[in-house]
């Protein structure tokens, strides 16, 4: 009796033609046939629900909003470690970017003054020309000025 009852609380087959080759589909044949103990732990069997797989789970898990926000908090992290090495990077090149400001401002100043000194050069020479004595020149001489 308790060799009967061991073999009652395992698994049975749903079907009788569960695998081919083991169980006959002829009702006659006693090994197709099913007892009364055997049966009743069948029928609960049968309507009992598998428990979902791993590609399931996996479907159900990516719909889900977790991996979403913890993607976003490590987006979140990442911007704010960006702005702080920004900052950093910005601290740290703010006196050369200074003087790079300075250097080219002074390079300003120096090409308007070389400008000035040039259009006062031009202005010199052009008066001394408009006011230089041709009278006792050479034709080539005043032909020249």
């Amino acid at each position: 009796q308790t060799r009967e009852l061991e073999t009652s609380l395992k698994k049975q087959k749903k079907t009788i033609d569960g695998s081919p080759g083991t169980a006959t589909n002829d009702p006659s044949d006693a090994s197709s046939v099913r007892t009364d103990a055997t049966s009743i732990h069948t029928n609960a069997l049968e309507h009992e629900k598998r428990p979902d797989g791993v590609k399931k789970d996996k479907r159900g898990k990516a719909n889900e909003n977790a991996c979403k926000l913890s993607l976003e908090t490590v987006w979140a992290a990442k911007q704010e470690k960006d702005e702080i090495k920004e900052a950093a990077r910005n601290a740290r090149y703010a006196p050369q970017f200074e003087l790079r400001k300075e250097e080219i401002a002074l390079r300003k100043k120096e090409d308007a003054r070389n400008e000035r000194e040039d259009a006062r050069r031009q202005f010199e020479l052009d008066e001394r020309v408009m006011l230089i004595d041709t009278s006792g020149m050479t034709d080539v001489q005043k032909q020249f000025y």
